[in-house]
């Protein structure tokens, strides 16, 4: 099966711009802690009604103990939970990546996401770049290098 932890901005970001599907194109669960639940049903009302509708979230407890991370509640559970579990992490702020990277855990992002939806043909590249423009409107914050890093990648799997 598989299963990918996430934290909270990346499924605001795909809630948001109604693109939650390109998840369920890649994971067959989204597993998130307690607090990144908290996080989401404190968004707006389209927010938690499409998180609502979204089956492969479920959402799992942190067994162990938090460490502290210096990051947000709902970063700092998503990767103890990663770690808990030995599974990927969707995170996209850099200093979360960091530090989740530096734990030992794989991370991928909103923009791999979309890479791979077109990879394996889930969506074809205008779409992608569709979905990348709509996760722009709808809070995705990103370097000038790194969208243009992104759109060199989708032109080279082309």
């Amino acid at each position: 099966m598989n299963i990918v932890i996430s934290d909270t901005t990346a499924l605001i970001v795909f809630a948001k711009a109604d693109q939650l599907r390109l998840l369920s194109n890649l994971f067959e669960k989204v597993f998130i802690p307690q607090a990144v639940k908290d996080e989401l049903y404190f968004k707006d009302d389209i927010v938690r009604y499409r998180i609502e509708r979204f089956e492969q979230i479920v959402v799992r407890p942190v067994t162990n103990k938090i460490p502290d991370f210096k990051l947000d509640i709902g970063e700092t559970e998503a990767i103890t939970l990663a770690l808990e579990l030995d599974l990927p992490l969707i995170i996209d702020e850099r200093k979360g990546r960091k530090i989740a990277q530096s734990q030992g855990v794989k991370v991928v992002g909103i923009l791999g996401i979309l890479i791979e939806n077109y990879r394996q043909n889930c969506i074809s590249a205008e779409e992608c770049r569709y979905c990348f423009s709509l996760f722009k409107q709808n809070g995705l914050r990103i370097s000038k290098a790194l969208e243009e890093l992104f759109f060199a990648k989708l032109s080279e799997i082309m």
